[in-house]
């Protein structure tokens, strides 16, 4: 396992793998959302989330399992995302934000004191870790980003990037 400590840090995945597992996971009382936002290799820009889970079927083959946490109950949180080929993706950025009722954070709302992390699998033994270390004050953190934009070396960077809003890709 390799895990990418600081912002920046950045690994190239293995060249030969057919799908991507991607988990976000948690112990502590708050509700994380798990997002991907992508763009596809035409130009085309989109959002899984929990109110659009995906599909593995049709472009961009990538699929939500299930919203954790909801509640903000603590234990072994973790929600799932499976991408099931990169060929006609460019970029993909995984992202999460603090789920609260009426959308209100509360007073030291940081992603780090979650302990938080989001582990990118592949099926050729890739396993990598970006923990959430942003002491940042935000209801949204892009946390990692995957650029496919090169065919042959496609790679995992670590963004952990707080914000106010939701990010949109042209920011990364």
């Amino acid at each position: 396992m390799i895990i990418l400590k600081k912002k920046g840090d950045s690994i190239e995945l293995s060249k030969k793998f057919t799908n991507v597992d991607i988990k976000l996971s948690w112990t502590k009382s708050v509700d994380l959302d798990l997002h991907a936002f992508y763009k596809l290799k035409n130009g085309t820009f989109g959002h899984v989330s929990y109110i659009n889970k995906g599909s593995l079927n049709q472009a961009p083959c990538i699929l939500l399992d299930k919203d954790a946490g909801v509640g903000n109950t603590p234990g072994n949180n973790q929600e799932n995302i499976k991408i099931a080929t990169l060929s006609h993706v460019d970029y993909v950025l995984i992202a999460t934000n603090i789920f609260r009722f009426l959308g209100f954070l509360s007073a030291g709302d940081s992603f780090a004191k979650y302990d938080g992390k989001v582990t990118v699998k592949t099926d050729a033994g890739d396993h990598i870790e970006v923990p959430l270390i942003s002491e940042e004050i935000g209801k949204w953190c892009v946390i990692t980003k995957i650029d496919n934009s090169n065919l042959s070396t496609p790679k995992v960077i670590n963004i952990n990037k707080v914000q106010k809003s939701e990010p949109t890709l042209n920011e990364f």
